[in-house]
């Protein structure tokens, strides 16, 4: 086995000795158990939410978590000294982050579709929680590699639901108005919840879905060069 299927094969036992992966389990059956409760009638407005909630903010806190869990039994510095390249370390970590996102929306998706006959871009809608969850995982490593301990990671995940993810729930719901839609075009969530409403078969103007979607690939490609990759290395021997 290379090098890289080692590292991943790492990752999702770490992840299941941490119980990630259980704890992304439980908020699928959560979400399940929301949408039977709400019935058909509301299913194709909330079950995108719900997969846009999954993909993008679960993916930023549970990435956070894992990192200073593996700080904390300090396997990053056991990481960091092994023949594996940081581009294969930090490769895996994201590519187990993506299975989480694609492990509840795939249980959902196929949930809304047999139980509610909700109409879903099944491609479209693989390929863009693959992109939302590649960004958000970027989103949750600068937070920590930022971060002096947990309570302050988790404080900058509240500040990002607030002034990022919270604007965009409310204009799901319909409390700001489409003239509100441009600003919001500025948040990655926005972007990430133009993807999953076209997926879902929404109306969605295919130019803020061209622009969200560019947006949502080149953003990680920046913040892996310039912030996450040069201080990785310090964050993992820093206690």
């Amino acid at each position: 086995m290379s090098n890289f299927g080692l590292l991943f094969k790492g990752e999702m036992v770490r992840l299941l000795k941490y119980k990630i992966i259980q704890i992304s389990f439980a908020m699928t059956l959560i979400w399940l158990l929301v949408i039977f409760l709400i019935g058909s009638e509301q299913a194709a407005t909330f079950v995108p939410i719900f997969i846009f909630t999954d993909a993008a903010l679960m993916t930023v806190l549970l990435v956070g978590a894992s990192l200073f869990y593996e700080k904390q039994e300090n396997t990053l510095k056991t990481l960091m000294i092994t023949p594996s390249g940081l581009m294969a370390i930090i490769s895996s970590k994201v590519l187990s982050a993506i299975y989480l996102a694609l492990q509840s929306t795939i249980i959902i998706a196929l949930f809304s579709m047999i139980l509610f006959d909700v109409e879903i871009r099944f491609f479209w809608l693989i390929s863009f929680v693959v992109v939302i969850a590649f960004t958000h995982t970027a989103i949750g490593y600068t937070f920590s590699v930022f971060a002096k301990d947990f309570n302050e990671l988790i404080a900058q995940v509240g500040m990002y639901m607030i002034f990022f993810a919270m604007p965009t729930l409310f204009y799901a719901l319909g409390v700001f108005s489409e003239a509100f839609e441009t600003v919001l075009m500025f948040s990655p969530t926005h972007s990430a919840l133009l993807m999953i409403n076209y997926a879902f078969e929404a109306d969605v103007r295919g130019i803020l879905l061209l622009i969200g979607t560019i947006y949502l690939m080149v953003a990680p490609i920046f913040l892996f060069k310039y912030i996450i990759i040069p201080k990785y290395p310090e964050t993992a021997v820093k206690d």
